[in-house]
């Protein structure tokens, strides 16, 4: 939970509309780790990575990147 809230701090100022496909793979860690780490949540299961061989998904916004990141804090916080 922590690194997905630093992410969401350090992506703040910048342009929401910008593209930030370097986020994905960390994004994806988080939502793999996450699952592993209770794999009977049943909102946590619902959460899919984001394709990464797909060209619909060479662009990813930053206010994409910042409502998922948000998601997974909301299903981790009761959790921890």
């Amino acid at each position: 939970m922590v690194m997905a809230t630093v992410g969401i701090q350090h992506l703040r100022h910048a342009i929401p509309v910008s593209s930030c496909p370097y986020m994905v793979p960390s994004y994806n860690a988080l939502v793999s780790t996450a699952r592993a780490n209770h794999p009977e949540d049943s909102f946590l299961k619902i959460l899919t990575p984001i394709p990464t061989n797909s060209d619909d998904r060479d662009y990813i916004s930053i206010a994409e990147i910042n409502a998922l990141l948000a998601q997974l804090i909301i299903a981790l916080e009761p959790l921890s």
